[in-house]
C-alpha cells in the first residue's frame, strides 16, 4: 500500500517515468490528466461514463467531485494562477490526502511531498535533468527553439517554486523533502525504475 510522490523539474521526463513505474507496479497515477478525465466524466451521461472508466485509475475518479474538477481545471486552463485561487490549494490538499489513504498510487506534483510528508508508507522522489537535456527534449517534442524552451522552463518552475513556498513554507528543491533525488541525465531511466521498484517492494513487505 505504498504511496509514491514525484516532484520534478519541468521537462525532466517525469511523466514518462511515472507512467512506466505505474505500469510496472500496477499502481494508479494522480495527475492533471486524471482530473481532466474526471471533469469530462462529470459532463457526460452515466451510460457513457461506464465505458469511459480507465482500469487502474477508475478507483481514483470516484474521489474527484464536480467542484474539485472544475477548480483544478481552471488552473490547468490558465484561467487562474495557482497562487490566485485559494480554493485550488484547498481542494488539491484534500484530494491528495484522500488518494494517499487509498495506497498503491503515484502522485505527480500537487505539493504531495509536503502534504504527505508524514505518511508512513510514502516514498518522496524528485526527478531532475540537466537544463540542456530538458531544452533538447522540448525542442524535439514541442517544436521549440532554445530561447522559447528555456523561457517555458523558467516560467513553469518559478510558478511551482512560488506555490510550494507560499502554501507550505518550504523550498521546492530542498533535498530534505525527498527520500531520493534521481538525475535522469546521470542515471538511465530503466535503472532508476529498477531502483524504485525494488524499494517499493521492500516498503510493501513491511518491517
Amino acid at each position: 500500500m505504498a504511496v509514491i510522490t514525484i516532484s520534478k523539474e519541468y521537462a525532466s521526463e517525469s511523466e514518462e517515468f511515472a507512467r512506466r513505474l505505474a505500469d510496472r507496479l500496477g499502481y494508479s497515477i494522480l495527475d492533471k490528466q486524471l482530473v481532466a478525465d474526471a471533469a469530462r466524466e462529470l459532463r457526460i451521461s452515466e451510460s457513457e461514463a461506464q465505458s469511459f472508466h480507465r482500469g487502474k485509475e477508475s478507483r481514483l475518479l470516484r474521489l474527484i467531485d464536480r467542484y474539485t474538477a472544475s477548480t483544478v481545471q481552471k488552473v490547468v486552463d490558465r484561467s487562474y494562477g495557482r497562487l490566485d485561487d485559494k480554493n485550488y490549494h484547498e481542494v488539491t490538499v484534500k484530494l491528495v490526502q484522500n488518494v494517499g489513504q487509498e495506497g498503491n498510487v503515484i502522485i505527480l506534483g500537487w505539493g504531495a511531498q509536503c502534504i504527505l510528508a508524514d505518511h508512513p508508507q510514502a516514498i518522496h522522489l524528485r526527478i531532475v535533468k540537466h537544463l540542456e537535456d530538458r531544452i533538447r527534449w522540448l525542442k524535439e517534442n514541442m517544436e521549440m527553439d532554445d530561447r522559447a524552451a528555456k523561457d517555458l522552463i523558467e516560467r513553469e518552475e518559478k510558478e511551482s517554486e512560488a506555490y510550494i513556498e507560499h502554501y507550505f513554507n518550504r523550498s521546492w528543491d530542498d533535498p530534505h523533502l525527498y527520500h531520493a533525488v534521481l538525475n535522469l541525465s546521470r542515471i538511465a531511466m530503466e535503472d532508476a525504475l529498477d531502483l524504485v521498484a525494488a524499494w517499493v517492494s521492500k516498503v510493501e513487505e513491511g518491517p
